[in-house]
């Protein structure tokens, strides 16, 4: 599900004093991505004599294929302490693009780069029908890039990509994207000073130069936000906010109200009755289907915990929700395996999560700009503290969603990490 709002190991970690982009009336919640360099001419810095590099193209309905797939990166990582491996059965499952309901719409070339018979990489290109009929646009995406430090591999895979997605009509091409907003997105490009959190990336540090020597440019800029919730409404700029959505309570007759896990099936239709409708002026959104909603939830549900999964009611309409789930990362096996001992040290180590990520937070257009985003904030914000835990990460945002980025700020939320999106433009790409 496309975000509003990650964890820190530590709530000491140095804020971006970059400042926010400026207000846009016309695009409030993130406008389109405007003077994307082009593919052609070539970038100087660009390789394009490929000579003993081989790419394979695989399928990812087939079982073997997928595994191969996922076994390239591990050792890119090897010897970073902050580098969790994805749990390898959940992504056997989400990259099975014969069963996977949340890609029917996408038309995807997945590659894995060869020198010898070594794995030295990997990527997909993919265009996604249902985005471009709700924008109106042909674009094209990149995601999965992983490489080692060698232009050369990682030109060859952005090249094949660019030709994949440009062959199926579009005229840009934006990543990393695995693969839509929905799911995990952007190059982590500041503070690689711990692990990621719950469903958010991470990368070695090389991987912006050798996109950006590719010829990419910068798209987007996603925000993660960290917040220590430790002092409660005894930190001034909490208790202020928080003064003021009593009155907001009061006046609108605002109810906050936890999702119940016994009516679970009954609580999802209702978040999925506000989904779409929540997010629909944001940028990159892509509508979700039914099926897809539901499935996503069910996998969500053995983790998450019922105080931090809100709905807001005005006069007994829901209006909005918001997901904050404890960071399993905390917990989890760094080989990605859950057997024959993973299980139990996660179901151990989940009794123990110490940070969260608020990771879902929308409200309906019609009752926006009343203060409801910041009362869920503060909600959550008292409600973790009230479970043991010191905070957490909130995100991401785009760059340029001046609203809910500001009443994240006026909650003492500090800038903590800067993911990003790449682009070029195909118009004049060689055939």
């Amino acid at each position: 599900m496309q975000p509003t709002p990650a964890t820190a190991s530590s709530p000491d970690g140095p804020p971006s004093s970059s400042p926010l982009p400026a207000e846009s009336d016309e695009h409030p919640f993130g406008a389109p991505p405007r003077d994307l360099p082009p593919y052609d001419p070539p970038a100087p810095t660009r390789i394009t004599d490929i000579t003993g590099i081989r790419l394979e193209t695989i399928d990812l309905a087939n079982k073997s294929d997928r595994k191969r797939f996922i076994d390239v990166p591990g050792p890119f990582y090897a010897g970073d302490p902050h580098y969790i491996e994805p749990l390898r059965m959940e992504r056997m499952e989400f990259l099975d693009t014969g069963k996977n309901v949340g890609l029917k719409s996408l038309e995807i070339q997945a590659m894995i780069a060869y020198a010898g018979s070594k794995p030295v990489g990997r990527i997909t290109g993919h265009v996604d029908r249902s985005y471009d009929a709700y924008h109106g646009v042909n674009a094209g995406w990149f995601g999965f890039f992983d490489s080692v430090n060698d232009r050369k591999v990682a030109h060859a895979l952005l090249a094949e990509a660019s030709k994949f997605v440009k062959d199926k009509g579009a005229t840009e091409v934006i990543g990393p994207m695995n693969f839509t907003s929905n799911h995990q997105c952007g190059l982590l490009v500041e503070n690689f000073d711990r692990p990621p959190t719950i469903e958010m990336t991470y990368n070695p540090r090389y991987y912006e130069e050798l996109i950006t020597s590719f010829g990419f440019g910068k798209a987007k800029d996603l925000y993660a936000w960290w917040i220590d919730v430790t002092k409660g409404i005894d930190n001034p700029k909490v208790a202020r906010i928080n003064k003021l959505c009593e009155r907001v309570k009061k006046r609108d007759g605002v109810v906050i109200r936890n999702v119940s896990m016994k009516n679970f099936k009954s609580e999802v239709e209702t978040m999925f009755s506000l989904y779409n409708d929540a997010w629909q002026r944001n940028w990159g959104f892509v509508p979700v289907g039914k099926d897809e909603f539901v499935h996503i939830a069910k996998n969500l549900k053995p983790i998450a915990r019922e105080e931090l999964l809100l709905v807001v009611e005005v006069k007994g309409r829901p209006v909005g929700f918001s997901v904050t789930l404890p960071d399993v990362n905390e917990a989890m096996p760094r080989d990605g395996k859950l057997f024959p001992m993973g299980w139990a040290k996660l179901l151990f180590g989940l009794k123990r999560v110490k940070y969260a990520r608020l990771m879902v937070l929308g409200i309906i257009p019609e009752f926006r700009k009343r203060g409801l985003e910041a009362l869920m904030f503060i909600e959550t914000a008292l409600r973790a503290k009230s479970l043991g835990m010191g905070g957490g990460e909130i995100g991401w945002t785009l760059e340029d969603n001046w609203l809910i980025n500001r009443a994240i700020e006026s909650m003492d939320g500090k800038l903590d990490r800067k993911y990003r999106l790449y682009g070029l433009s195909l118009d004049r790409a060689a055939e």
